[in-house]
């Protein structure tokens, strides 16, 4: 599940459930409209997950990647539990990620 906040130029979604192979679909079709925006900062609030597998990392990089080439951020927050995964494939590269600033796995 994924709730939306808008708020001027910045969409919030905050993520709810596993990020699993069934999911991942789901997860890249519902953010796919908020990429095709002219948004200045797209957040995927982490909070919520319960689980995440390397394909759903794979999607959000696929999705910073898109993003940075519209001029859009897109901003990872609250991925707790999830850092050492995300650090180790690279997210942070493409990504906006706070809690991954000088983060050492």
């Amino acid at each position: 599940k994924i709730s939306e906040q808008l708020d001027g130029d910045r969409a919030i979604l905050k993520l709810n459930g596993a990020l699993s192979v069934t999911t991942v679909p789901y997860f890249r079709q519902s953010v796919q409209p908020y990429l095709e925006r002219s948004l200045g900062v797209i957040v995927l609030d982490f909070e919520g997950v319960t689980k995440i597998v390397s394909r759903g990392v794979g999607a959000a990089i696929d999705m910073a990647v898109q993003a940075k080439k519209q001029g859009t951020k897109l901003r990872l927050e609250k991925i707790g539990k999830y850092a050492r995964s995300l650090y180790i494939q690279g997210v942070h590269l493409v990504a906006d990620v706070p809690e991954l600033e000088g983060f050492e796995p």
